[in-house]
Formats: structure tokens, C-alpha cells, sequence
């Protein structure tokens, strides 16, 4: 049977690939480089090691490496997933390449110019077959005529990765502290009016920082830490009082466990958490943050309308069988 090559660079595509694919060739671009966000996700999520380690963080080498490993190789199908640079370069390598593409997570749209968003619809117009994760990443791609060989998963791979870990046990510090995540780049210059804004308010809070923020001073009710694992990471979420974060994979975590979210942005993408009531936008004004930590709590009669179906994959890869 001929070769799939799935491209991951961060922690989302990492949880989303598929252990059981057979005759797979996982290939890691190294966009994420710190091993707790990256090389830790393979061991804890039971993921065969990439038999390629790129090790790009630039996006032209990157795009330069993988084109060469698709024409030596001439793999049957490209898998690439969300909406990062090494998504990007997964999918233009492989166009110049002639290889067919395979886009999990299609169809996402903030509609607002951002990098990840110039990169989602690049990508879909690229890919041979889309799989939407949500009806309303459906409808985006149904509206941009992208209609044959787009399907509805009614599904996400994180959510099968996430309830591998399910039930997640209750810490001594369970409803007590806030958790904290920045990672765009777009928020760096809003990161100490962020911290500095928390640290004016009673709660506590747990902040993993991403290595770019390394050395950051924060507060004292802020207890920054080094990025954790796959697992460390669930239990934090799980046992968190709120969750504040600007990341989509994030949003999607707190939704599917529950716990309200604030969004440290002015759009998302994923709007089922807004339109639900488990999640508020705020952006980087501080004042909303402040407001949305001491106020913002899900209504009573909050519902989630969009929970995915369990084994995602058991209907992604029959539609990749055409290309096999």
C-alpha cells in the first residue's frame, strides 16, 4: 500500500494524528521546538516517533525540506491539520509536488485578517478532500463552493485524543486558581497590561508561558510555569475555575470539559463556545478581562450544541482510500 505522510509542528496537530493509520510516515517541522511542547505529546499520546524531524522554524527552509521529501518519496496523500506555517508549507509543498491533500479541520473562519486565517483559505483551496469538524466550518466551505469532496465529521481528533485521558482525577487545588495561556503572537505586546491587570484582582492563577515569554515578571497571585505535557495539561484544564487563552485548541478543551472560557481575542473562529455561553470574547482590554473573571459564569440552562462523536477516523480514512 502506498505511503501517508501526516505533517505536525505544534501540540494541536501532534493530538490530532491518527495512531492507527496504516503505512504513515509522520514527519515533525520542528515548529514547535521546546520538547514539552513538542517531543512530549508523541510519548504521552502513544504516537509512533516521526521518522522526520525537520527541525524548521522557518517557514521558506521548511516549505524547501518538505518538497524534497515528497519528490524523493512520492507519497499518495499529504495529511495537514488546522492552520499553522508548517499546515502551509505541508500543503504548497506537496501542490508543487502533485500530491493529492487531505486538510482535517477545514472550513475555520474568523473572518478577520490574520496569518492563520490567509492560511486557512489558502489551504483549502489547495486540498483534494476537506474535512469540516463543525457544521459551521461546513456551511464556510459550502459558501465558498469548496463542495466536492468536503465532509462533515460531526467530530474533532482532539476529541478522541482528549478522552483517552478521561475521567481526569480532581487535584487538592480543583476550582481554585485560573488558568492562563498566551501564545499569538498578535497578543505579545499586551502580555504585562494582561498580567498586570490580573494581578488587580483576588484570584490565583497558573500561567504555562510559552518560551517566548520566558523571563516574563509577573504578579504574584501569577504563578508562571514552564509548558507542561499532554496530560499535565488536561488535569490543569479540568481543575481550573475559568480558563483564559487566546487558543483555539484551548477554547475547544474547555468547551467539550465544561469550564468557562475567556477569550483574549476579538473573533474565533470556533463560535460555539460564544454562541453557547461557555466562552466570552474580551480582546486584550483589560477592563473586559478584569470584568470577565469576576463575572463571566455560564447560565443555568447553558447547552453545548455542537459535542462531537467519538472515533473520528474510523470515517476519515475510508475517504482517503480513493487515493491509496
Amino acid at each position: 500500500m502506498s505511503k501517508i505522510f501526516t505533517i505536525v509542528g505544534n501540540r494541536p496537530q501532534m493530538m490530532k494524528v491518527d495512531s492507527g493509520m496504516p503505512n504513515q510516515v509522520i514527519v515533525n517541522t520542528g515548529q514547535h521546538y521546546d520538547y514539552n511542547m513538542s517531543g512530549v505529546f508523541f510519548k504521552q499520546l502513544g504516537l509512533p516517533k516521526p521518522k522526520y524531524n525537520l527541525k524548521c522554524k522557518n517557514s521558506g527552509i521548511m516549505f524547501d525540506r518538505l518538497l524534497k521529501l515528497f519528490k524523493k518519496h512520492k507519497p499518495a496523500v499529504v495529511i495537514v491539520y488546522g492552520d499553522t506555517f508548517s499546515t502551509l508549507m505541508g500543503a504548497l509543498a506537496a501542490d508543487y509536488a502533485g500530491i493529492p491533500i487531505a486538510h482535517v479541520e477545514a472550513g475555520c473562519r474568523s473572518k478577520v485578517k490574520m496569518p492563520e486565517e490567509t492560511n486557512r483559505i489558502i489551504i483549502d483551496r489547495l486540498a483534494s478532500v476537506r474535512f469540516a469538524t463543525t457544521l459551521h466550518c461546513m456551511r464556510n466551505l459550502h459558501s465558498e463552493k469548496l463542495i466536492d469532496h468536503t465532509y462533515y465529521l460531526k467530530g474533532d481528533p482532539m476529541f478522541d485524543a482528549m478522552n483517552a485521558f478521561l475521567p481526569i482525577k480532581k487535584t487538592k487545588d480543583s476550582g481554585k486558581y485560573i488558568l492562563l495561556t498566551i501564545h499569538r503572537d498578535f497578543n505579545d505586546k499586551y502580555v504585562n497590561d494582561i498580567l498586570k491587570a490580573l494581578g488587580e484582582t483576588d484570584e490565583r492563577y497558573i500561567f504555562p508561558a510559552h518560551p517566548r515569554h520566558k523571563g516574563l515578571r509577573a504578579p504574584s497571585n501569577v504563578k508562571v510555569v514552564s509548558p507542561v505535557g499532554y496530560k499535565q495539561f488536561l488535569s490543569l484544564e479540568s481543575n481550573a475555575k475559568k480558563i483564559i487563552t487566546d487558543s483555539g485548541g484551548v477554547q475547544r478543551e474547555a468547551y467539550w470539559l465544561r469550564i468557562p472560557c475567556i477569550v483574549l481575542r476579538e473573533d474565533t473562529e470556533w463560535i460555539e463556545g460564544v454562541t453557547d455561553g461557555w466562552a466570552v470574547l474580551v480582546g486584550a482590554d483589560t477592563n473586559k478581562i478584569i470584568k470577565a473573571v469576576k463575572k463571566f459564569e455560564p447560565s443555568s440552562n447553558t447547552h453545548q450544541s455542537e459535542l462531537p462523536v467519538y472515533g473520528v477516523w474510523k470515517k476519515i480514512r475510508p475517504n482517503l482510500s480513493i487515493y491509496l
